[in-house]
């Protein structure tokens, strides 16, 4: 009873006060909605940092006034894990020069009534990426023999970027073998293999140094002497073989997969290392988990990897003849081993390339196949390459995607074989320049009608820094004459030697 009666005298004197003519100074305010316009929102932008600025002038209506109690900020969140916002300006308009680094972002425009705390907002998205996010890598040598970085950057307009190990935090290499930009869920890193060894590069900014040696994504740093990465094969960013100062290894390990293990050039049951040949064939079109080896100690045709059960886990089986393709050829070749192609044309043909003791050389063609769960290696054909001009004396080689065409070369001279009609062609002879890489894209542009390879030049009259130049090619797809041509537009000078190239996706 007593608290009821304390609530009625409550209740009593606030309508009382609410009676009293008050004389103090209050400031009432009505609130000054704002509405920003879609102007400057209503699209995403592609950035590139250190190049680009972002403007946008937004369409600001306000229910009064604009005034000095309205405060702005522009802030940019990371879409990546974490979601670290960056506060870039406090203008009303926006004019800033991109210096974040590579990624996705959310842009949030914010307008702030101090008197009373409303805010307003509205957002965009924006991609930023660098001078160093896309285009092709290539690794070659200075007149010093020291391994050289250049880039053909597509991240503005197409430049070419020079000397990036310089600034890498790398020591000196030499001795320039093989670049490889991998995806894998561990470790998406740039890897620079030398005779000095193998180096991983982050993606980002191309930086790295002693701790990122090759030989600490082993087991046993000291397992090997060089840890020069000379082939490497892989398939859904983890499943992969590499082969490394001559010896063989394979990881199956989406959990480890940047971790290479022990040798897996051998049989179950015997750790007695065979020598293989220092190319792989795999299909990555297929996704299949099989990878064919050459073994040169039995000269015979070996596997590694598989996901059926039964299959070599961390070592290799021998392909073995059927019946039913004995007569197509054997797996046990007793020849000796030139090289190895893989390419994209028809269900994805890999080929090796063996000669026997008079100097024939012979095309040994096969597709590595996936089908309802299970994985085969199935026998094509086996042809002569006698006809084939100049092939003996061949240091680089490839196959086209749309047809029996082997590309190869020589010294200055590019060639087109087909193997199925045996008619040769002189596609190029580049003079006094000499042939330095042969590269056909498998990866990158892999559509119906792709069919590029880029050959690499140096010009003996220039410096090694400068002297270099890729070319890209297409083959065209005619059924009675080779046809290869240049693609225009896309040729590059005033690169390294170039010993080999790989491309940056992201």
């Amino acid at each position: 009873m007593k608290n009821v009666i304390g609530l009625s005298i409550l209740l009593t004197l606030s309508l009382c006060l609410g009676c009293y003519d008050d004389k103090g100074n209050y400031d009432y305010h009505d609130f000054n909605e704002v509405t920003i316009g879609n102007r400057g929102f209503d699209t995403a932008y592609l950035l590139t940092s250190y190049v680009d600025t972002l403007r946008i002038s937004p369409e600001l209506e306000f229910k009064l006034e604009e005034n000095k109690h309205l405060t702005y900020e522009w802030v940019a969140r990371s879409n990546a894990v974490g979601f670290v916002e960056y506060p870039i300006s406090n203008d009303r308009n926006l004019v800033y020069p991109m210096s974040l680094s590579a990624g996705e972002y959310t842009l949030f425009f914010k307008v702030k009534d101090t008197l009373n705390t409303m805010e307003y907002s509205n957002a965009t998205a924006f991609q930023v990426q660098d001078l160093l996010t896309k285009g092709w890598v290539i690794l070659g040598e200075n007149s010093n023999g020291e391994a050289q970085m250049d880039m053909i950057t597509y991240s503005v307009d197409t430049m070419v970027l020079k000397n990036i190990l310089q600034e890498s935090g790398l020591p000196v290499l030499k001795d320039p073998v093989k670049v490889w930009v991998v995806d894998n869920y561990v470790d998406n890193m740039i890897h620079v293999s030398t005779g000095d060894g193998t180096y991983r590069l982050n993606r980002e900014d191309f930086k790295g140094g002693d701790h990122t040696h090759l030989k600490y994504n082993f087991f046993d740093p000291g397992s090997l002497e060089h840890f020069t990465l000379q082939d490497v094969a892989q398939i859904r960013n983890y499943n992969r073989v590499a082969i490394i100062d001559d010896v063989l290894f394979h990881n199956s390990s989406m959990i480890q997969s940047s971790i290479f293990q022990n040798p897996a050039n051998h049989y179950k049951g015997s750790y007695d290392l065979f020598d293989v040949g220092d190319k792989i064939a795999y299909n990555p079109q297929a996704m299949a988990f099989i990878y064919i080896l050459y073994n040169k100690t039995e000269q015979r045709f070996v596997y590694a990897g598989g996901r059926a059960y039964g299959s070599p886990a961390g070592r290799c089986d021998t392909l073995k003849d059927t019946r039913e393709d004995v007569e197509i050829f054997s797996w046990k070749t007793g020849l000796d081993y030139v090289t190895s192609i893989n390419s994209r044309f028809l269900d994805g043909y890999s080929y090796t390339i063996l000669k026997d003791d008079e100097g024939h050389r012979y095309l040994y063609s096969y597709v590595i196949m996936y089908q309802w769960g299970w994985e085969s290696v199935v026998k094509k054909k086996k042809y002569l390459l006698d006809k084939a001009t100049d092939f003996d004396k061949a240091k680089f080689f490839g196959a086209s995607a749309q047809r029996t065409y082997l590309i190869y070369a020589t010294g200055s001279k590019l060639y087109a074989y087909d193997y199925v009609a045996e008619k040769v062609q002189l596609l190029q002879d580049f003079g006094d320049q000499e042939i330095t890489l042969l590269h056909c894209d498998l990866l990158v542009e892999t559509g119906a009608g792709d069919d590029f390879f880029y050959v690499g030049t140096y010009d003996p009259s220039l410096p090694k820094e400068t002297g270099g130049t890729l070319t890209k090619y297409r083959v065209v797809n005619d059924p009675n004459n080779i046809i290869v041509e240049k693609v225009p537009g896309f040729s590059w000078s005033g690169l390294c030697k170039i010993k080999s190239i790989d491309f940056k996706k992201n």
